[in-house]
């Protein structure tokens, strides 16, 4: 299954407007949502090795970060990512897209002959 796994911290401004929306998006799409409090050692422990994956120096982190994972409890595949506060529309719409871009990688390759 499909997740949508948030990074943020509690006094995270846009972080907190987004909360508005984005689990309720997620959901809305077949996702589950797991909410990622970085200044919370217990959840921050357990999923922050999906995020050093991609920013493996932290550098650069906007937040909130939204990363699309595959079986995030596991051997975690990253399908995707969105960072920054958007509007709902916006967000929806985002993770559409990468949904979509998932789909399309994740299909089979076939070779000439139809063969996988």
């Amino acid at each position: 299954m499909l997740s949508l796994v948030k990074f943020s911290t509690h006094d995270c401004s846009g972080c907190q407007a987004m909360a508005e929306y984005d689990a309720k998006t997620a959901q809305s799409l077949g996702l589950s949502f797991l909410n990622v409090n970085m200044k919370n050692p217990e959840s921050y422990q357990r999923y922050r090795r999906i995020l050093l994956h991609q920013h493996p120096l932290r550098k650069n982190l906007e937040l909130p970060t939204y990363i699309l994972v595959e079986d995030p409890d596991s051997h975690f595949r990253i399908k995707g990512e969105i960072t920054g506060v958007l509007p709902e529309a916006d967000f929806q719409q985002r993770i559409q897209s990468l949904l979509d871009s998932a789909t399309v990688v994740s299909a089979p390759v076939t070779s000439q002959g139809g063969e996988p």
